[in-house]
């Protein structure tokens, strides 16, 4: 159990480390996260997407210790990490930035169904310059 445990401080630091703002994501969103945070399996974010906000997914009774936004890749794409993610077989969920093209999104909701995984697609970030 130790990895467990590990993993548990490692997914914490990534959700409460830094300054968050709630992402723009439907209620049905974070209800379908909430059921699939139960699943003893991760939900990731790519590095494209907004950083989890702790308490607009503790609001919805998602369970924190389950999310985890991976860091940027400089070899791999979005899409090449999305699918990586869910072939890992480590995930219920993965959330990815709207930035991927339609005709990716499709491809990849289709091999998260073979793997027993689901994808959404929110706004990804926006970089605020002042």
């Amino acid at each position: 159990m130790q990895l467990q445990s590990q993993s548990h401080t490692y997914s914490r630091y990534n959700v409460l480390a830094q300054t968050t703002q709630p992402m723009d994501v439907s209620d049905q969103l974070l209800s379908k996260l909430a059921v699939l945070s139960q699943q003893k399996q991760w939900i990731l974010f790519t590095s494209e997407c907004p950083r989890p906000d702790f308490e607009q997914l503790a609001g919805s009774n998602i369970r924190c210790q389950n999310i985890i936004q991976m860091k940027p890749s400089q070899q791999l794409s979005e899409v090449e990490i999305v699918i990586k993610a869910i072939r890992s077989g480590n995930a219920s969920a993965v959330v990815a930035s709207s930035k991927i093209a339609p005709m990716n999104q499709s491809m990849l909701r289709n091999i998260a169904q073979r793997y027993q995984c689901e994808v959404f697609f929110v706004e990804g970030r926006v970089n605020k310059y002042h």
